[in-house]
């Protein structure tokens, strides 16, 4: 799949296994991957694999469609001032966003410049997830 993107040498930067507890797991605020994972030129891409269902009620992810196509907003950078993001957080109008609800099994693919996040769970069920992102290290800094 990644080589249909035109990644030449992939390397998984991150994982995380994500499990929104029934009731009282938090919310991801609303960001871009390539904030926190930047290349030059930019190749973060997230896979995000439902190990149950995410609904709205257990907090699946929502995010802007389109928000892509519009770049980075900000990053999150270590300089001589230590560790930063180089803007303020943008405002978001929450009517922007869309849930992406799916079924376990299903693998959701984010381009590294999608604005998304997710709510917390107001569930009685858990809400597991996979995250993987990835970069191309062929020809990026």
């Amino acid at each position: 799949m990644l080589c249909s993107l035109d990644y030449k040498r992939t390397v998984v930067i991150q994982s995380m296994y994500i499990f929104k507890q029934p009731g009282i797991s938090g919310e991801a605020v609303s960001h871009q991957d390539n904030s926190f994972l930047f290349t030059d030129p930019p190749s973060c891409t997230g896979l995000w694999l439902a190990l149950e269902d995410a609904t709205i009620t257990n907090g699946c992810l929502w995010a802007i469609p389109g928000s892509h196509k519009y770049g980075l907003k900000r990053r999150f950078i270590r300089d001589e001032n230590g560790v930063h993001f180089n803007h303020p957080s943008p405002s978001y109008d929450h009517k922007d966003f869309v849930p992406l609800e799916v079924k376990a099994g299903s693998l959701v693919v984010i381009h590294g410049d999608l604005i998304h996040q997710s709510f917390e769970n107001k569930s009685p069920n858990s809400r597991h997830a996979l995250s993987l992102h990835v970069v191309d290290t062929n020809g990026h800094v």
